[in-house]
């Protein structure tokens, strides 16, 4: 079995992933709507990140057991910090994808939009969950407001739609301390037989669409993995967001996301 992984920080700082002696994860942060920093000037994302990222460290438990105490710590820090959790836009929150390896098999968890993918001998391959875009509709309005030449998207959008983080545990998973989180977790155990590669990485590595209608292009991914490995699809997407500061051509939230990603070869 072989290791690579890529970490790459964007604007965000939020980023930040695990890897074990056989447990394997990366974890997407994201501050509250309301903004948290500690006195050291950490974001509330890289900290609820790091909390998970922690827990699932441990490597004791089975990877569902381990996220909903990791969901429970989350909560319990952020009582802590005098945050008032019934209020959802002060909820710290992380997205994750966690994975591990035994001997024949693997086991999975993916909370949110950050991705497992499986490509098999035979240059095939899956998504372990393929209803992971919760920010498509946002997006769609973006992209109207792009063929506007309209700057300053991001502060103009959360007047036109409710900001997606308000529709988490209700429309899509994300650990923030809400019990209903556990709804939301995909899970589940697979056969290494005829795997060659599995690939965790956070939403920052998908390759950037000019239409967010269309689905994400994964065989353009997997070509490029199967010839550069992760960081040739890193440059990719760095070659790409670079020509696109104010985000018109690929519509997202920032010229450049934090990338973490690990690959498990075999």
């Amino acid at each position: 079995m072989k290791v690579d992984f890529v970490f790459d920080e964007g604007s965000s700082k939020e980023d930040t992933y695990l890897i074990g002696k056989n447990i394997f994860g990366v974890f997407d942060g994201a501050n509250s709507i309301n903004k948290f920093f500690d006195e050291s000037g950490k974001p509330a994302g890289l900290i609820a990140a790091s909390i998970v990222r922690d827990e699932f460290a441990k490597n004791i438990d089975s990877l569902k057991g381990t996220a909903i105490s990791s969901n429970d710590k989350l909560r319990e820090r952020m009582l802590s910090e005098n945050i008032d959790i019934s209020d959802k836009p002060n909820l710290w929150c992380s997205q994750s994808a966690v994975v591990r390896v035994d001997k024949d098999s693997f086991e999975w968890l993916q909370v949110g939009d950050s991705n497992i993918l499986v490509i098999y001998k035979d240059g095939s391959f899956r998504l372990m969950v393929e209803n992971y875009d919760h920010d498509r509709h946002v997006m769609i309005v973006w992209k109207k407001l792009a063929k506007l030449n309209q700057k300053s998207i991001k502060q103009i959008i959360w007047k036109e739609v409710p900001h997606t983080q308000l529709s988490a545990n209700i429309t899509y998973g994300v650990f923030n301390g809400e019990k209903d989180f556990a709804k939301f977790i995909h899970t589940g155990r697979e056969s290494l037989d005829n795997v060659i590669h599995i690939i965790l990485f956070t939403d920052g590595l998908i390759l950037p669409k000019e239409n967010p209608e269309e689905s994400d292009d994964f065989g353009t991914f997997v070509k490029l993995f199967l010839e550069g490995g992760l960081e040739n699809v890193k440059n990719h997407v760095r070659h790409l967001e670079k020509y696109d500061p104010e985000c018109w051509e690929y519509p997202r939230y920032k010229q450049y996301d934090d990338i973490a990603a690990i690959s498990i070869s075999f």
